[in-house]
C-alpha cells in the first residue's frame, strides 16, 4: 500500500524562507566574498572627490589606488579598501585622532602633492597596508607589484618610496655645537695655568659638563651643525634657522648636507657665544579621520603638521693666553742689554693684557718646568697692553760681576676675561749663559838645581772643574813679557783643579832640572762648559827664573921635578960600509955609557910622588926622549972612530 505524504503549510513556509534567503546572500556564495557588484562604486558624476590614481578590479569588488579630495587643503588615503568613497560631505567637522607611523608620515609629507598617478597610488598602497594603522577593509590591500600591469609604474615608486621613508623618517635628531679653534701647537710646554686651567666650559642644553682642552685658542669657533634621520642618516636639503650671540657676521640660516655644515665664526672680545638652531621637518605622525553617522564609507588618513626641532650650545670664550720667548743673546756678557722676544696668542678678539718679566739667575743648570734652589730675581719689566703677537720687551742690562745662567719668566694675571698664565723655569730658548772666567796668579821657584812653578786659580765656578796646563820654555836670553810664546818647550803638565766655594784652586808643577839659562812658565786654563778659556803671557818675571853659567877656575903652574932616569940606549945598527978603502979599519971600540955630569948647586927636593899621567902626551914624550939618546950615541960613535983613524 503506498502512502502519501500531504504537502502542508509548514513545508511551503520552509520553502519561501530558503527562497529569501538566497536572494539576500546568505548563502553558500557569502564564503566567496560579496559580488564584484558590492565593492566601491565609482562616483562619476563626483569625479572632483578623486585625485590622481589607478583603478583595481578585484574579484570582491573595485576600488581605488590614489588619492582623495576629501578636505580641499590637503590628499587624504582610505584606510578601508572597499567601502564607499570618502566623499566630502561625510566628513565636515569630523575631528582627527593622531597615530605615530612615521615611514608612512614622511612618504605623504613628501609625495601627497605629486600629480603622478603611480606616485598617488603608491601612497596609496603605503597607507592601506601600515599595520600601526586600523583597517577594516572589504577588499584585501595588495602592493602594486601583485597587481596588473596598469601598476607597472605605481610597483617602482612605491619600492623607492618605501625605501626613502626607511632612512630619512623621524624621529629627528639636530645637532648643534661650538668648539673654539685652537692655535698651532707649540713643541715646548711653555707655561701652566694650573690643574684645569687653560681649558674651556661648553654647556649643551643646560648641561654644565666641562671638557678639558689643553691647547691655545684662537679669536674664533667653529659653528657645526647636522641633522639626523631616526636611521642615523644625515638628512640633506632642508632649511635650518640660525640664531648666535657673540659673534661677527654670523649666517641666518644654512642648509642641511649629507654631511655636518660647518662654518667658522669671529669673536671680538671675550665672553659666552651662544647659537640656537632650527628646521622644520616631516611629520611622525598621520591623522585619522573617520565619516559622520555612518560605516559604510571609507576612514582616511592624512599627514600630520611638519614638526619642529631645534637645538643650542654655547661656549664661554675666556680669553686663554700662552705665552711662548727667546732670550735676545744667549750667551750675554757682563755689561751687555738683553731683551725678551715674547709671543702671545690664545687672547679672543682685540683683547690685550698685561705680561710681568722676570729675569732670573741661576748657578746651577736650570732644568725645564724646575725651579732651582739657587734660583734668584735679578731683574724685571713690565710690558703693557699686549695683544696676540710677537712683542719684544724693554731691554735689561746684565749685572758687571754676573757668572751662571739667566732666563726669563711671563706671568699673565687672571680675571673674569682671562685666565691666569705662570711661565715655567729654564726653558732652553729663554735661557742665556754667561760662562766663568778665571785666571791664574803664578810664581817659579828655583831651589838648586831644579824648578817648579806654583799656581793660584781664581774666577772658577764654585765646585767646578778646570784644566790647568803648565808649560815651561827656556830661553838664552832675559825673556821679555809677550803674547807670543818663544824659546824651547822644557816640559807640559795638565792639572785638574776644583773651585773651592770661592771659586779658587792652588796646585804646582813637577818639578825640573834646571838648565843653565833662563826658563818661564805659560799657564794656559782650558775652556770647558762653564769656564772661558785664559792663557797668561809669555815671559812674565814672576813666572820667569835663571841659572847662570859656572866659572872654570885658572890651575896653577907645575912645580920642578927631578926627571926620570934616561932609559938604556939602544945600540944603533951599523952603518952601511963605505967605500972599500985599501985597507978596511978596525971595529971601533964600544962607546963608555955616558956619566951624569955634577950639578953645580943640590937639587931641589923631589915633589911628593903623583899618580902616573897616561894618554897621548905622555907617550910622545917617551918616544922623543929615546930618539935624542940614540942620535946622541951615534954622533959619539962617529967621533970616537975619527980620532982613531988620525992616531
Amino acid at each position: 500500500m503506498n502512502t502519501r505524504r500531504r504537502f502542508t503549510l509548514r513545508s511551503a513556509l520552509l520553502l519561501l524562507v530558503l527562497a529569501l534567503a538566497s536572494l539576500i546572500g546568505f548563502g553558500p556564495a557569502m564564503a566567496q566574498g560579496p559580488p564584484a557588484s558590492l565593492g566601491e562604486v565609482p562616483m562619476l558624476k563626483a569625479s572632483e572627490a578623486y585625485g590622481p590614481g589607478i583603478w583595481h578590479h578585484a574579484p570582491q569588488g573595485k576600488t581605488w589606488y590614489g588619492a582623495y579630495r576629501t578636505f580641499t587643503d590637503t590628499q587624504a588615503y582610505c584606510i578601508d579598501a572597499g567601502k564607499q568613497s570618502p566623499l566630502p560631505k561625510y566628513f565636515k567637522g569630523s575631528k582627527s585622532q593622531k597615530i605615530t607611523s612615521a615611514q608612512t608620515a614622511w612618504a605623504l609629507h613628501e609625495y601627497s602633492g605629486s600629480e603622478s598617478a603611480d606616485v598617488q597610488a603608491a601612497l596609496s598602497a603605503l597607507a592601506r597596508l601600515d599595520q600601526a594603522i586600523p583597517h577594516d577593509h572589504k577588499v584585501p590591500p595588495q602592493e602594486p607589484a601583485e597587481l596588473d600591469k596598469k601598476f607597472t609604474g605605481a610597483a617602482k615608486q612605491f619600492s623607492k618610496i618605501k625605501a626613502e621613508a626607511k632612512k630619512f623618517a623621524g624621529p629627528y635628531t639636530l645637532d648643534v655645537s661650538l668648539t673654539p679653534v685652537l692655535d698651532m701647537p707649540v713643541l715646548e710646554p711653555y707655561g701652566k695655568q694650573g690643574p684645569g686651567d687653560g681649558d674651556f666650559k661648553r654647556v649643551d642644553d643646560g648641561n654644565d659638563d666641562e671638557k678639558r682642552v689643553q691647547l691655545p685658542m684662537t679669536s674664533a669657533v667653529t659653528l657645526s651643525v647636522n641633522l639626523t634621520s631616526a636611521a642615523g642618516t644625515a638628512v640633506p636639503g632642508i632649511p635650518i634657522t640660525l640664531d648666535t650671540t657673540g659673534t661677527e657676521n654670523t649666517p641666518k640660516s644654512l642648509t642641511s648636507e649629507a654631511k655636518p655644515v660647518v662654518t667658522t665664526l669671529q669673536l671680538d672680545a671675550p665672553g659666552v657665544v651662544t647659537a640656537n638652531a632650527s628646521a622644520s621637518l616631516a611629520p611622525e605622525t598621520v591623522l585619522l579621520y573617520e565619516p559622520h553617522k555612518t560605516t559604510r564609507v571609507q576612514r582616511v588618513i592624512t599627514p600630520d603638521e611638519p614638526v619642529k626641532v631645534s637645538a643650542q650650545t654655547k661656549v664661554d670664550m675666556t680669553s686663554q693666553p700662552r705665552v711662548s720667548t727667546e732670550i735676545s743673546d744667549q750667551n750675554p756678557q757682563p755689561g751687555e742689554s738683553i731683551t725678551d722676544e715674547f709671543t702671545v696668542s690664545g687672547l679672543v678678539g682685540d683683547h690685550t693684557v698685561t705680561v710681568e718679566h722676570e729675569l732670573w739667575q741661576t748657578k746651577s743648570v736650570p732644568e725645564p718646568g724646575r725651579k732651582n734652589d739657587d734660583a734668584e730675581v735679578i731683574a724685571q719689566v713690565t710690558s703693557k697692553n699686549v695683544g696676540n703677537g710677537t712683542h719684544r720687551s724693554d731691554a735689561i742690562t746684565v749685572p758687571q760681576d754676573f757668572h751662571g745662567w739667566m732666563y726669563f719668566t711671563e706671568t699673565i694675571a687672571g680675571d673674569e676675561s682671562t685666565k691666569e698664565w705662570k711661565g715655567t723655569h729654564g726653558q732652553p730658548r729663554e735661557t742665556g749663559f754667561a760662562p766663568w772666567t778665571p785666571s791664574a796668579e803664578t810664581e817659579a821657584v828655583l831651589e838648586l838645581n831644579s824648578v817648579h812653578d806654583e799656581v793660584t786659580v781664581s774666577g772658577l765656578r764654585p765646585g767646578g772643574e778646570a784644566v790647568i796646563t803648565i808649560t815651561a820654555y827656556r830661553t838664552e836670553s832675559e825673556p821679555k813679557q809677550s803674547t807670543e810664546v818663544s824659546g824651547k818647550e822644557l816640559d807640559s803638565q795638565d792639572i785638574t783643579v776644583v773651585g773651592d766655594e770661592d771659586g779658587t784652586a792652588t796646585v804646582h808643577s813637577e818639578a825640573l832640572d834646571m838648565p843653565v839659562g833662563w826658563v818661564t812658565y805659560v799657564i794656559t786654563i782650558q775652556g770647558n762648559d762653564v769656564h772661558q778659556k785664559w792663557t797668561s803671557d809669555w815671559g812674565v818675571p814672576a813666572e820667569t827664573v835663571h841659572r847662570p853659567p859656572e866659572e872654570t877656575p885658572t890651575a896653577p903652574p907645575e912645580e920642578p921635578s927631578t926627571p926620570p932616569a934616561p932609559p938604556e940606549p939602544t945600540p944603533p945598527e951599523e952603518p952601511s960600509p963605505p967605500p972599500a978603502p985599501p985597507a978596511p979599519p978596525e971595529a971601533p971600540d964600544a962607546p963608555a955609557p955616558p956619566v951624569e955630569p955634577v950639578a953645580d948647586t943640590p937639587a931641589a927636593p923631589a915633589p911628593p910622588a903623583q899618580l902616573p899621567r897616561t894618554g897621548t902626551t905622555g907617550n910622545g914624550m917617551l918616544i922623543g926622549a929615546g930618539i935624542f939618546l940614540i942620535g946622541l950615541g951615534a954622533t959619539a960613535l962617529l967621533i970616537t972612530g975619527s980620532r982613531r983613524s988620525k992616531e
